[in-house]
This record gives C-alpha cells, structure tokens and sequence, in this order.
C-alpha cells in the first residue's frame, strides 16, 4: 500500500474488541508508520477525539452509545477535520445515504474482505466517496476502465453510457467546478445522494477522487456534448427521483 497516504492518526471506533484488534492489525500491515488508538464507545469515541483529534475516525454504526446516523452527525459536525468511515452490516440504501448525509466519507460493510477494505480506504483519504457497490449492482473491486492516453471519443462513450442521466447531470456540475453541497442545491437533492452519484461516477472512470476524475476525462478527448449541454432544471422539492438514480 500508498506508504504516503495520510493520516497517520487513526481512531478505530468499534463494539468488539477482536475486531477493533485486527483491523488494526491489518491497517498497520499496510502503514506502519501511522498511529492508532481505539474506542469501545459513543463517549470513549467522543472523549479521545476532544483530547486529541484524530485524522481518521473508522466508526462502527452500532457502536453502544452513538444512536446510528444522529450520533454520526453530531461527531462530524462536533470535529468537520476529522474524515469518518463508517463500517456496518447494514446494508440497506436508506441507512447508507443517512450516514452519508450525515457527513461519512464513506461507508464499508464488515463482510467486505480485507482488500476490498484497504481499497475503500484508499478512496476515501484519496479524496473520493466510498459506497457499496450494492447500491449500483457493479462488483466493488470492478476493474478500472482502460482510459490509457490518447483516448477516442468511443471509448469516453462506453464509460458515459454506464452512467444514469441524474450521474451525467452530477457530472456536468462537478465539471464546472462545483463542491458537492453546491451540486446538491442546484439538482435539488441531498447531499448524501450526490456523494453516492459521485461514487459511481469514479467507479465508472476509475477514478479515486474528483481531481483524478476530471483528469481522466479531459486529458483525452472530452465526451461530445457533455459540458455544453444547458443546465439540468431543478425539480420540485420532494419530487420523486427515478428508480435508478442512484447508482443504478
């Protein structure tokens, strides 16, 4: 792994001790220079980050005292530094675009592999937004798509055409330069459904942030009509989406 990334200091947020020990185990495998401490509960979790702010909280869910999605917002709005990963067995889309809105960086399954685990993270401190491929129906470790350079139009297409209308309008938008709570206000959505576009968007073009998203897509020759299409209408508030407008 990235012996690069950051952080270095990581707060492993967990119900079960065994578990809290070996997925230590496992990060420092990969990092061993980074720092780690860990917490059995919402006010141990809570406790540790006041004393000392960690880079990196790994939260369990259903951690005794955090009340789900509401313990995780009050946690991101109490440290915004700090960059949160929720790790659950939920897997359900309602709860996964709760923690999301909340203000989670990304969301990771406890029945993911090790691997699948070290790649979900990597997007995260990369700067990307991580999901279960659940929520799109594409395998999680789906291989990036060959945009080696120079690249056709066609092949941009055969990524574009993966993509759902409401993605292609994220898209645009992020293109512009826009920050995600910026796209959410002109599509009229939540800001966890467009982090969850967002997800899709760099899984199609194996991207791992934003930035590498828009250099992958403009160091080749840029999908026709993409940028210059007008801006998407907003819909009504409370204005039902389409069945696939997630990651469908």
């Amino acid at each position: 792994m990235d012996q690069d990334l950051s952080p270095r200091d990581v707060l492993v947020a967990d119900r079960q001790a065994l578990f809290r020990h070996g997925l230590i185990g496992l990060l420092r495998d990969a990092w061993p220079d980074w720092a780690f401490d860990q917490a059995g509960s919402f006010d141990d979790t809570a406790r540790q980050m006041a004393s000392g702010l960690p880079s990196l909280l790994l939260l369990d869910l259903d951690l005794p005292g955090l009340s789900g999605a509401e313990g995780l917002r009050q946690l991101c709005n109490s440290f915004p530094d700090c960059t949160v990963m929720v790790l659950a067995d939920a897997d359900d889309r309602a709860t996964i675009l709760q923690c999301l809105e909340a203000g989670a960086q990304g969301y990771v399954l406890k029945s993911a592999s090790p691997m699948q685990f070290l790649r979900a993270l990597e997007t995260v401190l990369a700067g990307g937004v991580f999901a279960p491929a659940s929520l799109s129906g594409r395998p999680i470790l789906e291989p990036p798509l060959p945009l080696m350079l120079p690249q056709p139009a066609q092949e941009f297409d055969l990524v574009l055409a993966q993509l759902t209308d409401r993605q292609r309008d994220v898209f645009r938008l992020l293109a512009e330069g826009c920050a995600t709570k910026t796209i959410a206000r002109r599509l009229d959505l939540a800001v966890g459904t467009v982090k969850v576009h967002l997800a899709a968007i760099y899984r199609a073009l194996g991207a791992h942030s934003r930035l590498e998203a828009l250099a992958k897509a403009r160091n080749g020759v840029m999908w026709p009509g993409l940028l210059v299409q007008d801006p998407p209408e907003r819909q009504p508030r409370g204005a039902p989406e389409a069945a696939d407008s997630y990651l469908g």
